[in-house]
């Protein structure tokens, strides 16, 4: 890896970290950002695979989500077609939930100390 992509990779770290710290105070609707998390390992991976922590429950709840309606999407549904979602969706993140944000506070501390720069 050279030097470019390092800091290409560090930057989407640093993005993967705020997401995390987004998600777990609550200030990015959580199934938007297990969307943006699996995207940005995505891009991290395609520099170099990821090999700091296993993240691969967010690969596995984005497979379970991916279909459903997310953020601005669900304004072009009805309301009948949204509550049989939402179920769904209630039903994943009780799976889900507790490991993703265990797995998010896991990110959070791993990478406070990572140097973005250099």
């Amino acid at each position: 890896m050279n030097k470019f992509d390092e800091l290409k990779r560090n930057r989407f770290i640093k993005k993967l970290r705020s997401n995390a710290i987004a998600i777990v105070i609550g200030q990015i609707e959580i199934h938007s950002g297990y969307f943006k998390m699996n995207y940005l390992l995505g891009r991290i991976n395609d520099i170099k695979v990821f090999e700091e922590i296993d993240l691969s429950i967010f690969e596995t709840c984005y497979n379970e989500i991916q279909s459903h309606p997310i953020g601005d999407e669900r304004k072009l549904c009805n309301k009948e077609f949204l509550d049989k979602l939402d179920s769904k969706l209630k039903r994943i993140d009780e799976k889900y939930l507790n490991i993703l944000t265990e797995k998010c506070s896991e990110i959070i501390e791993t990478f406070k100390g990572i140097k973005y720069f250099c």
